[in-house]
């Protein structure tokens, strides 16, 4: 029964689903809330450029999104980053010592966010985001005050578009697919989300993406 109600949500017509009433807001944090920019990042950290090649070619290529789904610690992010660039050791030390330096939060970031709390939403996160990073980088966002609840890849091992991580976010905070908003800057993330049944947002900028959404709750 409840797969069938999943399918006749996630099959229903655009028109169909924005025309509900959608309380929850989700975001996504890099790319939306937050900038990711690790060669800047680097840089400002005084690495030099061989070793910025090697890392941009061997760990911000692949190997970082991958290390978003398991909850490394510590120790265990670093072995496995130095095993990727060896002998750029120290630099690795020196990334996880300042990694804050590889990320910022928008400024429209907290205008957005209360404007929307004080109009009632509820809002939450859902992101691919590694355990370590996630912990050392958040106490930068002051925004996720703002938040309902959120849902980190590592916590669940799982990644978006996988469809069970979007389900994570429904079931953990009992949210209905149908009065939910999904806001990511990548297409394969939102369509992921409207295969579950949530409405979902492309991300391009701040003023066209809030105008978009502001349709879509004025609807």
């Amino acid at each position: 029964m409840d797969g069938m109600k999943e399918y006749s949500i996630a099959n229903t017509t655009k028109k169909e689903r924005t025309s509900m009433s959608i309380k929850n807001i989700v975001f996504d944090l890099g790319g939306v809330l937050v900038d990711f920019h690790p060669e800047v990042g680097m840089r400002a950290m005084g690495l030099s450029e061989e070793a910025i090649s090697a890392f941009l070619n061997n760990i911000f290529s692949g190997l970082w999104e991958e290390c978003d789904k398991y909850p490394y610690e510590m120790e265990e992010i670093r072995s496995l980053f130095k095993s990727r660039v060896p002998g750029y050791e120290k630099e690795v030390d020196m990334l996880w010592d300042n990694l804050t330096k590889v990320t910022g939060v928008r400024p429209y970031t907290e205008k957005w966010l209360t404007e929307l709390k004080e109009k009632g939403y509820r809002l939450y996160v859902l992101s691919n985001y590694g355990k370590c990073s996630f912990e050392i980088n958040s106490k930068i966002y002051d925004f996720l005050k703002y938040m309902d609840g959120m849902v980190i890849s590592y916590e669940v091992i799982k990644l978006k578009p996988e469809p069970g991580i979007y389900e994570c976010l429904l079931e953990k905070y009992g949210l209905r697919r149908e009065e939910c908003v999904f806001i990511d800057d990548r297409q394969i993330n939102v369509d992921g989300a409207k295969a579950c049944g949530i409405e979902g947002l492309l991300f391009t900028t701040y003023e066209e993406t809030s105008a978009k959404l502001d349709q879509l709750l004025d609807a």
